[in-house]
């Protein structure tokens, strides 16, 4: 079966979807980044993608796990949505 090719891009609406789900659930980026090992400078230049090389795309793919594939897709479609609209 061929794999899906997935939509989502590095950038300010990433970061927007992952921060607002961190907030939503009550935590900050801060406190998401302790407990995997990871500076908050270096989570926010991976999810905006100023930082783009293999650690940036596992770390965005763990921020994508986070959330949910399914819930960060839906969030991303519909901000990307607004952005046109």
């Amino acid at each position: 079966m061929a794999e899906k090719k997935s939509y989502i891009q590095p950038g300010p609406i990433f970061y927007d979807v992952f921060l607002g789900y961190l907030r939503v659930m009550g935590t900050n980026l801060k406190e998401w980044c302790v407990p995997h090992g990871v500076a908050g400078t270096n989570a926010k230049a991976a999810a905006t993608g100023a930082w783009n090389g293999p650690k940036a795309k596992e770390l965005r793919e763990r921020m994508i796990e986070t959330v949910g594939r399914d819930t960060f897709e839906k969030l991303y479609a519909e901000r990307i949505r607004q952005e046109v609209a």
